[in-house]
């Protein structure tokens, strides 16, 4: 019988050690690949409740216009072919914000961090809004530190973040009314404050804006309907950046978020 390597029982307790770490590194993968079935699970039902109602528009007004086509007169045909165009574009931007939601959700996901110029980034943000914030009269103010903030980010990803927040911001503002923006440069922090003077939430809403498909209000005044992943969207990137997103609020008086990202 082969005699027992005396060496062998001093390195029992490490291998023992290395099985456990890469037990606990594997239930750790396996959840956050369950994780991520569940939510893609959840994402899909989503989509397909939210596709439903625009793609059964679609379908039914082509179908009565392929009907009746030789009767329609040039009034009822525009109103259809928008009713249809409404729909599509819904449709398009309700799958192009689940794609990217679905992206930054991956466990491969990685940000393609650069060094940017903050105030650069956020002017050029704020230029894309000009035109819809001229439609409701609504004054953007952009208070900013004289100072060049540089911070490391990833370009398209912090743009979708602060898009998300500001369109959020102007879906609910009043017409007439005033967007805050505020840009203060702490020790470890930047925070960049969107205020603005829209209809506010509720006590009993507020903790919920940032989980995935909650909706406060599910149309705008504009009728614009709300599907309520661009605050979760928005908050997932800061988290990303190793950074975080708040907000409070008054009905009736506006809401104010506040988006705070590393200083580096």
């Amino acid at each position: 019988m082969a005699k027992k390597d005396k060496n062998t029982d001093k390195y029992i307790p490490e291998l023992e050690e290395k099985i456990i770490d890469l037990s606990l590194k594997l239930k750790s993968k396996t959840n956050e690949l369950n994780a991520a079935i569940e939510s893609n699970s959840k994402i899909l039902g989503k989509l397909t409740h939210n596709l439903k109602n625009p793609i059964g528009v679609i379908f039914s007004f082509s179908e009565m216009m392929l009907e009746d086509l030789a009767d329609y007169s040039i009034e009822k045909l525009e109103k259809h072919i928008q009713i249809i165009n409404n729909s599509a574009t819904f449709s398009l931007a309700l799958l192009d914000t689940i794609s990217k939601y679905s992206r930054v959700l991956s466990p491969n996901f990685a940000l393609k961090p650069e060094q940017l110029n903050y105030i650069e980034l956020l002017t050029e943000v704020l230029n894309e809004f000009k035109f819809e914030t001229a439609k409701k009269n609504i004054e953007v103010v952009f208070n900013q530190p004289k100072e060049r903030i540089i911070l490391t980010l990833d370009k398209d990803e912090i743009t979708q973040a602060l898009n998300a927040v500001l369109n959020n911001a102007l879906r609910y503002s009043n017409e007439n009314s005033t967007i805050t923006i505020t840009v203060e440069a702490l020790k470890n922090m930047v925070e960049t404050t969107i205020a603005d003077q829209g209809i506010g939430i509720s006590e009993a809403d507020l903790p919920h804006i940032f989980e995935e498909f909650y909706v406060v209000n599910t149309y705008s005044e504009d009728k614009q309907k709300c599907i309520g992943l661009g605050l979760a969207l928005a908050k997932k990137i800061a988290e990303l950046h190793k950074g975080k997103i708040s907000a409070k609020s008054t009905l009736e008086k506006g809401t104010s978020f506040v988006i705070s990202l590393l200083n580096s």
